[in-house]
């Protein structure tokens, strides 16, 4: 079971409920992602990264304590169903930079590399103007639960949960094509887009050769003040 202090947001027609993640959940949380979100994500395929990391190498989980993160679980509470793990981001995002340029696995590297090229490749701060955003860093859903509408659901919740904090806009970095469809469904503007087969290293040789139907990632932003530009 999760912890009892969890923060019931809404009860869903199909029989699970979203709720606000804890961090007294974090080994449960960490668990799932192992399961169900590092052993699917185009890049971790795409590189042949091992799905087993530690809690210390889930960056996005240190978020958890700001209370903007998500859960869908199953209406008695026993499984996480999906997860949508989201954090403040900034223009000077220190923790998040740091994080980046320190990890030590080497395909771990190679993933944060890519990241960090897509977010360097457009200026979202000023293309936007907004001075801070809630970043989704993790959408994941259990194989055996899709086809619920779990993933919009947990995207669409995210957003009203930014809008009643007062975060001008909302960000992801999609590298699955179900997380592109999501994103472009909800209105939101892409605003960098990089297919794996153009990300290359020193040989020319392409660095992630993630299965079908993932070819490319894509940033996408939305504004909360506006819904749209």
């Amino acid at each position: 079971y999760l912890s009892s202090n969890v923060v019931f947001l809404q009860q869903m027609a199909d029989g699970y409920d979203i709720v606000t993640a804890q961090e007294e959940d974090i080994g449960r949380i960490a668990e799932f992602l192992r399961r169900h979100f590092y052993s699917n994500s185009p890049l971790n395929l795409g590189i042949g990264a091992s799905p087993d990391r530690k809690i210390s190498e889930m960056f996005p989980l240190q978020y958890l304590s700001e209370g903007t993160s998500l859960l869908a679980v199953s209406r008695n509470g026993q499984r996480i169903l999906g997860a949508c793990v989201n954090g403040e981001n900034s223009p000077v995002d220190r923790k998040h930079t740091e994080y980046l340029q320190s990890v030590s696995n080497e395909t771990h590297a190679k993933i944060n590399e890519f990241v960090q090229k897509m977010e360097d490749d457009v200026d979202i701060w000023k293309l936007t103007g907004a001075n801070r955003a809630l970043y989704i860093h993790i959408l994941a859903v259990d194989p055996a639960a899709r086809g619920q509408g779990i993933a919009t659901t947990l995207m669409e919740k995210t957003r009203e949960v930014a809008r009643s904090s007062g975060y001008p806009l909302l960000r992801i970095l999609c590298t699955s094509k179900y997380s592109i469809k999501i994103a472009r469904n909800m209105g939101m503007r892409s605003v960098c887009t990089l297919p794996f087969s153009e990300y290359k290293d020193e040989n020319g040789h392409p660095v992630f050769t993630p299965p079908q139907p993932h070819t490319h990632a894509e940033m996408f932003v939305l504004k909360l003040d506006t819904d749209t530009y």
